[in-house]
């Protein structure tokens, strides 16, 4: 990935940030609303770092995609994002930049949604159901064509097995009903 020297700078100071942060992560980790917390104030910089054209998928609902100006939605929530972050900074603090830069790239990266979509996504996860977005958008019948694929790509190396489990039967589930709605070309 071809970075500008300016959002070079600044992955470099967020990776030096969170590597300042990953005690305090740790202190935090199994007591779950301080969790929620710490990442709740330290999502920020995902948003900053990865609302440009190097974190988008070129993935999106049909509309979306015909958009000019779509909504870029995180699929993973940056919340949830920066918690993966952290166990993976928490188990190497001395991550090179290129590796950190590929954890962005994996978990913070972007799909193009309608605003009523987005909107749709938004309400749902407000919720605080556990869902990551990719699977609200199945269960509001929002179609991001691949989105099956891209997510077991990143995600199964991190998964116990009964998330596995899980996300296949998902997984066998969406195909089912939405593969032939319309494909990526």
């Amino acid at each position: 990935m071809r970075l500008s020297p300016q959002l070079r700078i600044n992955i470099k100071e967020t990776l030096e940030d969170f590597r300042a942060l990953i005690h305090r992560f740790s202190e935090v980790k199994n007591d779950s609303e301080l969790l929620r917390k710490f990442c709740s104030r330290n999502r920020n910089p995902l948003f900053d770092l990865t609302n440009n054209n190097q974190f988008r998928t070129g993935m999106g609902t049909e509309k979306g995609l015909k958009l000019h100006k779509p909504v870029e939605d995180h699929f993973i929530q940056r919340t949830k994002a920066v918690e993966i972050i952290f166990k993976k900074l928490e188990k190497d603090p001395d991550m090179e930049f290129e590796e950190f830069v590929g954890i962005l790239k994996k978990y913070c990266s972007t799909v193009s949604l309608t605003k009523d979509e987005h909107t749709e996504v938004t309400k749902m996860s407000r919720q605080d159901n556990g869902m990551f977005n990719w699977e609200i958008y199945e269960k509001c019948g929002i179609v991001v064509a691949g989105m099956e694929d891209l997510i077991w790509n990143i995600t199964s190396e991190d998964m116990t097995e009964k998330e596995k489990q899980n996300f296949e039967l998902n997984y066998k589930n969406y195909k089912e009903n939405y593969a032939n709605l319309f494909t990526l070309s």
